[in-house]
């Protein structure tokens, strides 16, 4: 099943579609080290220039979140989980959204065992774009552990970003 995909990378953003089978985007993503991107674009932040790569493998080291978009899986696969509030910084952008952890279970730590893709939902990301700051709100929006800059977490949570600063609320 091909599902649409927009990817973010540094001063740009692919979009097109991949084939995911029966999986999820993010576990697609986790899974591999790149992407096949069909019916591919790339939009320029700079300059509002737009490339057709046509289909193109985009390596996942290179993007720090990406959109996940159409329907959801079958619901006997969904399990119940407790939704966090998580803002993160990777490189240019901004991300807020839910992150999803079993109940009883604190959601920064179990990252950690989890891939590099990390999926929050009812996201907004901001960026810099054609020289204005842009929001886009998603339904999920996957971010690149990797990649990421700082977290804002408590001071529990912080122990899931070991070599990441993490900004607490604490003054």
């Amino acid at each position: 099943m091909l599902v649409p995909f927009i990817g973010y990378a540094l001063g740009r953003r692919f979009i097109g579609y991949v084939e995911c089978g029966d999986e999820r985007l993010t576990d697609m993503m986790n899974r591999s080290e790149s992407v096949i991107v069909r019916e591919a674009f790339v939009e320029s932040f700079e300059d509002d220039t737009v490339t057709n790569l046509g289909d193109g493998e985009v390596d996942r080291s290179i993007l720090y979140a990406v959109e996940a978009a159409g329907g959801r899986l079958d619901g006997a696969r969904r399990i119940h989980t407790i939704r966090h509030r998580l803002q993160v910084q990777l490189g240019p952008y901004t991300a807020l959204g839910l992150l999803h952890s079993s109940p009883g279970q604190l959601p920064l730590p179990h990252l950690h065992s989890r891939g590099p893709m990390i999926p929050l939902s009812d996201a907004t990301i901001g960026f810099a774009s054609r020289g204005g700051l842009q929001l886009r709100d998603v339904g999920t929006l996957i971010v690149n552990r990797d990649m990421l800059d700082w977290v804002r977490a408590s001071e529990d949570e912080a122990l899931a970003f070991p070599g990441v600063p993490v900004v607490t609320d604490r003054a």
